[in-house]
């Protein structure tokens, strides 16, 4: 059992693990950790890209953006003026 004055970890003791959330790494490390992919929304018939940046103070912003967005109406119905 470590004391209370234990020597911090080195080598690889020190490496986190692979499956670490990203806030607490970006966190730990003082750095913006960003994670982003492409997903498809139950339902949704188009792929949305996704974006999401953890920030060394904690917080996290989130980016969704519709990919191929296509018409937003469809096609031969237009909204009146």
């Amino acid at each position: 059992m470590p004391g209370r004055h234990r020597r911090p970890p080195t080598g690889e003791q020190a490496a986190l693990p692979a499956d670490i959330d990203l806030r607490l790494l970006a966190i730990t490390q003082g750095r913006t950790v960003t994670e982003e992919g492409v997903a498809t929304l139950p339902g949704a018939a188009h792929p949305y890209a996704y974006r999401t940046l953890y920030r060394p103070d904690g917080s996290a912003e989130r980016l969704l953006e519709r990919l191929a967005p296509g018409p937003l109406h469809p096609p031969g119905l237009r909204p009146t003026d």
